[in-house]
């Protein structure tokens, strides 16, 4: 027992006399970022199905589901006679209006040249006057009955409210529609964007990092990296979601409809990163604490760390950076402050 004590001690002090050699790896940092994996759907910003605002017959429609149409393009027309003809009838009476208000206006002009010369009746000059008046309000009148029929007829007259692609076509010709009836339905073949819904217990993680990278993977196993553009802070109290909105750049390949998978980063709330090394590394002491020694100006530390999760030959620890060099000699007389050389230069990774 005595010739043992004495060994070691002989050890130890040769040991800070002559450097001892060790082992050492870099710490390799464990990813933390938390990886979502959804299914979302692609939607148009414009989905529309369009109705007439008058009733009556269909008599002509100029577009068929697939077919793209451009903004303010004719895609169907109602029968427009009778349109036409209240039209008409506006117009003569404006006509009718404007002859009145002429001769309002020569009767008006002369009870006025008349009083230069002699002496006119008031009541006849104010009673001429009255006319005029009454004439110039008929044509108003005649003139905003023209602007009403003619707008009647316009509306006679279904336009594409944006550009897109005829999904569907309800009517046929000599339908008699109502302004409830669907006629054609249009959605835009552009500003397309995904909808996904998140699980409500990740809201806060969410609302914290603004810019939460996504990869976009259709069925073709193509990838596309964006942002989320919008979080819609709104539970659905069936599902327990809210959605996320990701705008898809004009010149994309997918189409409104489709299905994508979305994964979601979110970065760890940890501030301290994890570390993964060798479980030979790990010293554990007679409290319950772990440490590891590093190697600084090649004499040896010891440093403690937090144990978080053992797994075969590795460990992940708190409290290490990077760039240590951590000794994974597995040796029981290493002390702090002993001179050491490196038989392993440093290398990242377990």
């Amino acid at each position: 027992m005595v010739r043992s004590i004495a060994f070691v001690s002989f050890y130890l002090f040769s040991s800070y006399l002559y450097a001892i050699q060790v082992e050492v790896i870099t710490p390799k940092i464990k990813s933390q970022q938390l990886e979502l994996t959804l299914t979302g759907s692609i939607e148009a910003l414009n989905d529309s199905q369009l109705t007439s605002l008058e009733s009556g017959v269909i008599e002509k429609v100029f577009v068929d589901a697939g077919q793209k149409v451009q903004k303010g393009q004719v895609l169907a027309q109602l029968d427009l006679a009778l349109a036409k003809l209240h039209l008409e009838q506006s117009e003569a009476g404006l006509l009718v209006a404007q002859v009145k208000q002429q001769e309002s206006q020569r009767l008006y002009d002369e009870i006025v040249d008349l009083t230069k010369h002699q002496v006119i009746a008031k009541t006849l000059l104010a009673e001429r006057k009255a006319n005029l008046a009454n004439s110039q309000a008929l044509v108003a009148q005649a003139q905003a009955a023209i602007a009403l029929q003619q707008e009647i007829l316009n509306r006679h007259t279904i336009k594409a409210p944006f550009a897109g692609v005829i999904a569907q076509r309800f009517v046929g010709l000599g339908e008699w529609i109502t302004p409830q009836t669907p006629i054609l339905q249009l959605i835009s073949d552009s500003h397309l964007r995904i909808y996904v819904d998140i699980p409500q217990e990740y809201f806060n993680r969410f609302k914290q990092n603004a810019n939460i990278q996504t990869d976009i993977t259709t069925n073709t196993h193509q990838v596309q990296s964006l942002s989320i553009s919008q979080l819609i802070p709104i539970s659905d109290p069936s599902s327990r979601t809210f959605r996320a909105r990701i705008d898809l750049p004009q010149n994309t390949s997918l189409i409104s409809g489709m299905a994508v998978n979305v994964t979601l980063y979110l970065p760890s709330p940890e501030q301290q990163p994890i570390m993964v090394i060798p479980k030979s590394a790990i010293k554990r002491h007679p409290d319950g604490n772990y440490s590891v020694f590093i190697v600084e100006q090649s004499k040896l530390q010891r440093v403690i760390v937090q144990l978080i999760n053992s797994q075969f030959e590795q460990v992940e620890v708190k409290g290490l950076s990077p760039l240590h060099q951590v000794v994974t000699t597995a040796d029981s007389i290493l002390e702090t402050g002993l001179s050491v050389t490196i038989t392993k230069g440093s290398q990242s990774g377990v």
